[in-house]
């Protein structure tokens, strides 16, 4: 009944037949999970990647993979990562232009939200709302000079910017040795966040080393919701054995009496 439900859902947003089974496919394999809530805002969250990463519906499976790795490893859900994508991605992907593959962009907003999440354990669409706003600003020809004045380099060779994660990076090397209560600091924060943005930038800078981590565990786990898939169809199948044998002995019983 939720693979008719969801098929529906995924037909409407002009996959093709073969896509939307190769999409059915992958969301039957997360329902066995024990990340996920449930397979239609799982649906949901999958449609917004696909659209705005560009991604193709053989790719969920590895994007599946990936949330059901982090929410696996760290303390963060995955209904909270779905979350982010949804309200954050298309912000994300078009700061980070055609900087790595879309898969990568995705693992790498994933990893940066699991960050702050795991830290603050604020909720995720305040967290989303305002990295929403930092990936706007940290962009901004205006926000670039200031930070190139403070020796913080946010462009490449070309003058291209390098994308929210490995700003980000360079932030957090460049701030790991300077006091949070030092004027430079309190103004870097003012300049890419706002003072409403603070609780959600400085874990963001601070912890940059647990959202690599974050990353590695996506880019590994990809796989993650078949392996779980084959463990809980061999929990499920161990049980359908017990009432095999169970309905064999009493049948044996009933025809020796």
């Amino acid at each position: 009944t939720e693979l008719l439900e969801v098929s529906r859902i995924l037909a409407q947003t002009g996959l093709s037949a073969n896509d939307v089974k190769t999409a059915l496919n992958a969301l039957a394999k997360s329902s066995l999970a024990p990340t996920f809530r449930d397979m239609k805002s799982t649906a949901e969250g999958a449609i917004a990647a696909l659209a705005q990463f560009g991604l193709k519906a053989r790719d969920l499976d590895d994007v599946l993979g990936s949330l059901n790795a982090v929410a696996g490893k760290f303390a963060v859900e995955a209904e909270d990562l779905i979350s982010v994508i949804r309200r954050t991605g298309g912000v994300f992907k078009a700061a980070s232009g055609d900087i790595g593959a879309p898969k990568q962009q995705l693992n790498e907003l994933i990893a940066i939200f699991t960050a702050v999440r795991a830290t603050t354990r604020e909720s995720a669409e305040s967290i989303a709302t305002g990295l929403r706003t930092i990936f706007t600003r940290i962009q901004r020809p205006r926000s670039i000079q200031f930070l190139k004045e403070l020796g913080v380099r946010v462009q490449d060779l070309e003058g291209k910017f390098v994308g929210p994660f490995e700003a980000l990076k360079r932030l957090s090397t460049a701030l790991r040795t300077l006091d949070p209560r030092d004027v430079r600091f309190a103004k870097i924060v003012e300049e890419l966040g706002g003072f409403r943005q603070v609780g959600k930038l400085i874990p963001a800078i601070q912890q940059f080393a647990k959202a690599q981590d974050a990353l590695k565990v996506a880019m590994q786990g990809q796989d993650s919701t078949a392996r779980d898939a084959v463990k809980a169809q061999q929990s499920l199948l161990v049980q359908a054995t017990k009432v095999r044998e169970e309905f064999q002995k009493l049948f044996r019983t009933i025809t020796q009496s």
